[in-house]
């Protein structure tokens, strides 16, 4: 295998979505492929890669089918960028063709999805938001994001509100639950869909939330696996799944950004949080490197404009552009807090909802919708069990 391929091999096999992988990487590509697999038995997803003639690939193939056991996947990694060959290649049986370069997220998502166990449902994208420092209004741009995420996509989305001392949730939409967070982790070992559906408080028909007890009452500490069981059973059933992190670093708080397929830093534009929001990103990227680099977002820009640092200077200290700027606006977004709704609700052409829009979209992981006529119906979350 060329130094290209397995630099990008060995980075997509060492993704936390791949953890249950036992990579076996060596060179001799195809022929060497046929000689260990004559003599031990092929692994459950094979990568090979060829450079030469594509003429000769269907034959090898051919004699590496010979040796392989009923069932093996394989991947093809070459040089030749040509649908017809890809597609000759998939009619004798090859699973996948990625040419030269290979993008490793790619490469995960191909990999993650032939080691899937049969019949396993696919996981809801998981959106994690967290504040750079107490008081930056992370909340606030998390359940907003999370609206947007619904109003655009018209699919099931789970907010939930993880901060179980001080959350808010619950008081930003203004609703109320006899189920929150808590009972929930609490009986994470019994949890299934029917059980979690009743936890939850439907806002709209796509917005689903799971409020925090907000009570000092309630130990703030949470035990990973049952945040785990949690989470499987909600992303089994919605598309997105937002979380809403209290200011905190702890175990569970880094297991949860580990795990999370895109991650929101709320920032206020001083030192500080330019200090706190590069060392929370540079903890958790080695973490995650096939997946997308944190966002920060810059909220209350212009509140002291004198002082106050530039998205620029943000840009500078984490190497990337800040991913948004939320203008500072204490009375619109104050209205909306005390009305119980989202500032796309309350104030529907404030400039603040267009950047919402654009931050749902680049966590969504998919294309932007267009604007569409008339409205579109929804069953919302498990609407597929009421049939009966």
């Amino acid at each position: 295998m060329s130094d290209e391929a397995r630099t990008t091999l060995t980075k997509a096999v060492g993704d936390r979505r791949l953890a249950k992988l036992q990579p076996e990487i060596f060179t001799g590509g195809v022929a060497a492929a046929i000689q260990h697999y004559g003599e031990t038995p092929s692994a459950e997803v094979v990568v090979v890669e060829w450079h030469e003639a594509p003429e000769g690939l269907f034959t090898a193939l051919e004699n590496l089918a010979q040796v392989c056991v009923a069932g093996t996947r394989v991947i093809v990694v070459g040089r030749t960028n040509d649908v017809q060959l890809y597609r000759a290649l998939t009619r004798r049986g090859v699973s996948e063709y990625l040419p030269l370069p290979i993008d490793p997220r790619g490469l995960v998502d191909v990999l993650a999805a032939m080691s899937a166990d049969p019949g396993t449902q696919r996981l809801g994208r998981l959106i994690s938001f967290i504040g750079a420092g107490g008081g930056t209004g992370s909340s606030t741009v998390c359940h907003n994001v999370a609206w947007c995420l619904a109003r655009q996509y018209k699919e099931d989305v789970a907010l939930l509100d993880l901060d179980l001392a001080f959350g808010t949730v619950a008081l930003d939409f203004n609703v109320e639950s006899q189920q929150n967070i808590s009972v929930a982790l609490s009986q994470s070992d019994r949890l299934d869909d029917v059980i979690i559906e009743r936890f939850m408080a439907k806002y709209s028909d796509n917005l689903l939330l799971l409020t925090a007890p907000a009570s000092l009452g309630t130990p703030a500490d949470i035990e990973s696996a049952k945040l785990d069981a949690v989470l499987t059973v909600v992303r089994r059933n919605c598309p997105f799944v937002v979380l809403d992190l209290p200011h905190a670093w702890t175990a569970w708080t880094q297991h949860v950004l580990t795990e999370s397929d895109e991650i929101v830093v709320t920032a206020l534009p001083t030192l500080t949080c330019l200090r706190d929001a590069k060392n929370l990103s540079d903890a958790v990227a080695p973490k995650r490197p096939n997946d997308a680099p944190v966002r920060v977002v810059l909220n209350r820009v212009g509140a002291h404009a004198r002082t106050e640092l530039s998205a620029k200077d943000f840009a500078t200290a984490l190497g990337r552009p800040v991913a948004a700027n939320l203008p500072n606006d204490p009375t619109a977004f104050g209205t909306a807090s005390n009305n119980g709704q989202m500032l796309g609700e309350a104030s529907k052409s404030h400039k603040a909802v267009v950047v919402f829009d654009e931050v749902a979209t680049s966590v969504s992981g998919r294309q932007p919708v267009a604007k569409r006529r008339g409205g579109r119906f929804s069953l919302g979350l498990f609407a597929k069990r009421k049939t009966s």
